[in-house]
């Protein structure tokens, strides 16, 4: 028989959008990310869709799982979340995904559950926090440009389009060995107020927040505004944060189960 290992469990929260079926019907469907699944399992860990959790499930499930992961979106979270009405009439807004996502977050850094958040997963977690956010960065003044071209191909999207800097001494430089590095960039909205216990760890040069996380980092919460599971293999800064989350996931396997080794995984350096 082949030799089995536990490996760590990770929620990936899901989107939900309305699409058309093949019989021309439209209806509601659950979607994640398929570049952020698939980081995943390269690095040894199991991702798993969460679409919905009655709330009063939540705590129970949550036992079994060492991570969650809150991936991008082309919806916003609702601003009326923060105190505020929709800046713009076409704003698309997955109510779906805030009424699962934002309690999620609060209970798993509770519980000392890794969370890692990329651009709508990082505005999702300073809006749980009681943070709020730039409605509309095209139309502020100063700003670098953090939004992509819609006739760029995906991968040209997903290129490093401005520098983010490091706090001194901070978290993550640390993680990353690096003060300053180009990041992607694919985002309207931005980090305005940053929520209740969270700590700024990168700025563009505008300064924008590009990354923070939870004060105490004994529960591994991280918001990144650039797109990490993108390039991960080959660009060091993102490679090293996802090293840092996947050691969290283990970490959070050996406490939950005991399992205290991990087998090799193609993880960058």
């Amino acid at each position: 028989m082949p030799e089995t290992h536990a490996v760590p469990l990770v929620w990936v929260v899901a989107s939900h959008r309305e699409l058309t079926n093949p019989s021309g019907h439209t209806q509601l469907y659950t979607v994640v990310d398929e570049a952020g699944q698939r980081t995943l399992l390269n690095m040894g860990l199991q991702p798993v869709c969460l679409p919905r959790v009655p709330p009063e499930r939540v705590e129970a499930m949550l036992a079994s799982v060492d991570g969650i992961l809150l991936g991008g979106s082309d919806t916003n979270v609702n601003p009326r979340l923060f105190g505020e009405e929709p800046a713009r009439e076409e704003f698309e807004i997955d109510h779906e995904r805030d009424d699962l996502a934002h309690p999620l977050i609060r209970l798993a850094v509770a519980r000392q559950v890794p969370v890692l958040g990329f651009c709508h997963g990082c505005h999702d977690i300073n809006v749980a926090m009681g943070g709020s956010l730039h409605q509309w960065l095209r139309d502020m003044p100063g700003v670098v440009k953090h939004w992509e071209d819609p006739d760029e191909t995906l991968d040209e999207q997903y290129v490093e389009r401005h520098f983010v800097t490091c706090t001194t001494g901070g978290a993550l430089e640390r993680i990353t060995g690096m003060h300053r590095f180009p990041a992607s960039s694919l985002h309207s909205q931005g980090v305005n107020r940053l929520g209740d216990g969270l700590v700024a760890e990168a700025h563009a040069d505008d300064g924008l927040v590009e990354a923070f996380r939870w004060h105490d980092e004994a529960s591994f919460c991280w918001g990144f505004q650039f797109h990490p599971e993108w390039g991960w293999r080959w660009h060091p800064a993102y490679g090293r944060i996802m090293n840092a989350f996947v050691r969290a996931c283990w970490e959070r396997l050996a406490r939950r189960t005991g399992v205290k080794e991990r087998p090799l995984t193609p993880i960058v350096a």
